[in-house]
């Protein structure tokens, strides 16, 4: 029971965050959930944006910077879930932050 509740918590998030993600004009952060961790793409105006730093905030604060593509995987340490923030700004100043519940990654 508990794994049902988690993948309907899981298909929820990644369901809202595509349509808000296709609704919102500007910078957007779209994150993607998976075992260990979360894909995540950031677009401006729908373009990829390569070369932005996402920060993750949840335990330790971690830093990543996305590829030509706009995307990056962010690993988890914590075999737990939890919920995490991905917080990313573009080269105007603007942040956009959203946070995700993160699968354990264990078997």
């Amino acid at each position: 029971m508990n794994k049902t509740i988690a993948s309907l918590i899981v298909a929820t998030t990644l369901f809202s965050g595509s349509v808000l993600a296709s609704i919102n004009q500007g910078l957007n952060l779209i994150v993607t959930p998976q075992k260990g961790g979360a894909w995540v793409t950031v677009e401006k105006d729908g373009a990829p944006q390569a070369g932005l730093d996402v920060t993750v905030k949840g335990g330790q604060k971690q830093h990543y910077t996305t590829s030509e593509s706009g995307r990056v995987f962010v690993y988890s340490s914590f075999e737990a879930a939890r919920s995490m923030t991905f917080e990313v700004s573009d080269e105007d100043g603007t942040t956009v932050s959203t946070q995700r519940f993160i699968p354990s990654n264990r078997s």
